[in-house]
């Protein structure tokens, strides 16, 4: 790239991209003004493209991989495919931007705003996008594994079927956000809002859940096994047909929840409130429930063999054909 190609205002691109000219990379225009340009295809690897406009703008395709977008406006843009990866995207806005299919990889951005923004098949696989706002995003089918999203907003957003293997989601607000059939493993969830999502079916196994807030949430059929749920609170939530085998459950809030047919196996309730909880046909074979709160607690056909109820509140606990840690049937 010459100096004086990096010298082009948004009029000279514009004009040199009309007769076919695609390359532009490392260009720099800072405030330039592209909205509702079409500019599919066009290569600015490395440009500096900071405060930017994009609005509305069409960059199917395009090369932008490296560039500095920060502060840049491309809300409802075309960038359907577009290489955005180890692009500097911080404070951008992409409200309601297509991105099917788009490159992200190692893109870093603190306060991005993707509000409602299209993100479906996308790759974001290592992305950074610290405190930013993920509302109402449709990320089904994305990769977002060892992705960083700490402290982010995704109410409401779609991750059905995401891969989030190892992604950091420390402290998001997810509440009533969609992950079903989403593979979770391993990811860290400590401290996150994740009241009325839907998570059916997801695989959390080995996940981080400590101190997160599950009120409410649909948990039908998911894999928890060895994850870490202290102090978290599920309580309302449906679990029926989970996995918790050898999960870490001290002091969780399980007031009321539907543990229906749920594998507890070798999992660790200490201190657990499991009030009015519906264990009904639950495994809770050689579970530890020292000093857990079970009352009014539904345990029909439950199977306790080798739990340890040493110091459990048993008031109000419906038994009906459960088999006792000893072996014995309840009548």
């Amino acid at each position: 790239m010459s100096t004086t190609r990096e010298r082009f205002d948004e009029n000279q691109v514009l004009d040199c991209y009309k007769h076919g000219q695609r390359n532009f990379q490392a260009i720099k225009l800072i405030k330039a003004n592209f909205q509702r340009a079409s500019l599919n295809n066009i290569d600015l690897k490395m440009a500096v493209l900071k405060k930017a406009n994009f609005n509305q703008a069409q960059l199917i395709n395009a090369n932008l991989s490296g560039a500095d977008l920060s502060q840049s406006n491309l809300e409802k843009a075309q960038l359907i495919e577009t290489n955005f990866s180890r692009a500097n995207l911080t404070e951008a806005s992409l409200i309601q931007a297509d991105l099917s299919g788009a490159i992200l990889s190692s893109a870093i951005g603190t306060k991005t705003n993707l509000t409602a923004a299209i993100l479906i098949g996308c790759s974001l696989v290592g992305t950074q996008l610290l405190k930013s706002k993920l509302k109402e995003a449709n990320l089904t089918g994305a990769s977002l594994t060892g992705a960083i999203l700490t402290g982010s907003n995704l109410t409401r957003a779609i991750l059905t079927r995401a891969i989030l293997s190892n992604a950091n989601l420390e402290n998001v607000n997810c509440p009533e956000a969609i992950l079903i059939r989403a593979y979770l493993h391993r990811v860290n969830l400590k401290k996150a809002n994740l009241e009325k999502a839907d998570l059916r079916f997801a695989d959390l196994r080995g996940a981080n859940l400590e101190g997160a807030n599950l009120q409410g949430a649909n948990l039908e059929g998911v894999n928890l096994q060895d994850a870490d749920l202290t102090e978290a609170n599920l309580s309302a939530a449906n679990l029926e047909g989970a996995v918790l085998s050898n999960a870490n459950l001290q002091q969780v809030i399980l007031k009321g929840t539907n543990l229906t047919g749920t594998n507890l196996l070798n999992a660790n309730l200490g201190q657990a409130n499991l009030s009015q909880a519906n264990l009904c046909q639950a495994g809770l074979l050689f579970t530890d429930l020292t000093g857990a709160n079970l009352m009014g607690a539904d345990l029909t056909s439950a199977n306790l063999i080798g739990a340890n109820l040493s110091q459990t509140n048993l008031l109000k606990v419906s038994w009906e054909q459960a088999i006792l840690p000893n072996g014995t049937k309840a009548e």
